[in-house]
């Protein structure tokens, strides 16, 4: 199941947001992820972080890239843990 979810998170994110977008904003995220600071300071990390690789998104975009994203990353993480568990 989550392997289809994160077929379905990249394919939405490439038609909305462009392949290369996702990569360079999922890699901002993954990034941040690891952090021991509060999810709002990593939001605004990963919000400064987008603006200074020169990502121009307008700010609902730039949201809804962030959200892709730590979806994409949690389901990722969901599905190597369930491999590891078979």
């Amino acid at each position: 199941m989550n392997t289809i979810i994160l077929q379905a998170i990249n394919m939405l994110a490439t038609l909305i947001l462009g392949s290369d977008v996702f990569t360079r904003v999922l890699g901002v995220v993954q990034r941040w992820a690891d952090k021991e600071i509060s999810s709002a300071e990593k939001r605004a990390g990963v919000l400064d972080e987008i603006e200074i690789i020169g990502l121009k998104l307008s700010k609902s975009l730039a949201n809804l890239a962030i959200e892709l994203a730590v979806t994409y990353t949690k389901k990722a993480s969901d599905l190597k843990t369930d491999e590891k568990v078979k």
